[in-house]
């Protein structure tokens, strides 16, 4: 699989972000073979047709769509490029964890990671031209780079995506707070590396020095679900994964999820899907899982 690397000293200067659209950056390209990158991406289509396949959700592009793509989400495009009008935004991770010292800033945003609501949004023609105006400045930021320039960057892409988290949870009625709750975060954090390891809650309350109770009241808080339905979803998230994307039977598959048992694996699916992963797989080849 084809992974696009970010290009950091592509003006002649370390920078960790990159913007614009397909004259500013050639070597993107809408590929129908399977492929990810190794940054976060936004990508703002003024213009759609076709649709993504982004880890196993099929997201229609539509005129005013907005993408968010976490680094190494597997991703196939279905669409004619010469028929789209979009901007690009990249960047990666410690841009900005650490120039606010936040390590966690990522998975603060409801938008990234997310395992059970659709990575896009579908905005107003207002919102749209306020992005498309941020975008710009971005651009000529980066463009006209001097030496104060990346915080004006950093200020800007800051102000972005906290205004996107804000309409994204709105619109599917999640938390859009950030400050608070870092429990909440951490968990995430810890649950995104992790799952295929373990589903032991009480070992994620202990990496995180606190109860399972206060472990679980925080999660409810934040995400709406307990504890034990977000690792649900991260683990079934991993199942479809390694089903859709890889030839592995499900011994093997049961042997990398460290599930004790393959029929283990096959139960818990089936309780989580309705099917079986013998039957999702075949589904998903036949075109017609994705969702």
């Amino acid at each position: 699989m084809k992974t696009f690397k970010f290009l950091k000293n592509k003006y002649n200067v370390e920078l960790l972000i990159d913007i614009g659209t397909y004259k500013d950056i050639p070597n993107y390209f809408f590929e129908s073979e399977l492929h990810n990158t190794d940054f976060y991406e936004l990508v703002f289509f003024s213009k759609g047709n076709g649709y993504l396949e982004l880890d196993q959700q099929r997201i229609e592009i539509s005129d005013n769509t907005v993408l968010f793509i976490s680094p190494f989400q597997k991703r196939r495009w279905f669409l004619d490029k010469s028929k789209v009008e979009c901007h690009f935004l990249f960047f990666q991770d410690s841009f900005l964890s650490s120039f606010f010292s936040d390590k966690l800033f990522s998975y603060r945003l409801q938008f990234f990671y997310n395992k059970t609501r659709p990575l896009c949004l579908k905005v107003n023609n207002g919102f749209f031209s306020q992005l498309a105006s941020l975008n710009q400045e971005l651009l000529h930021e980066i463009k006209t780079f001097r030496s104060d320039s990346e915080h004006i960057i950093r200020a800007l892409l800051y102000f972005m995506l906290i205004r996107l988290n804000r309409a994204y949870s709105e619109h599917y009625l999640l938390s859009s707070e950030t400050e608070n709750n870092s429990i909440a975060f951490m968990f995430k954090e810890i649950l995104q590396s992790k799952v295929r390891k373990t589903r032991n809650i009480d070992y994620y309350a202990q990496q995180l020095g606190i109860s399972r109770v206060t472990l679980n009241k925080c999660v409810k808080k934040q995400f709406g679900v307990t504890v034990s339905e977000m690792a649900n979803e991260f683990l079934l998230f991993e199942i479809k994964s390694v089903l859709s994307y890889t030839k592995l039977n499900i011994n093997e598959i049961s042997y990398l999820l460290h599930f004790s048992h393959a029929n283990h694996l096959t139960r818990f699916f089936k309780a989580q899907t309705g099917i079986s992963p013998k039957e999702f797989r075949n589904a998903y080849q036949n075109g017609s899982s994705v969702i």
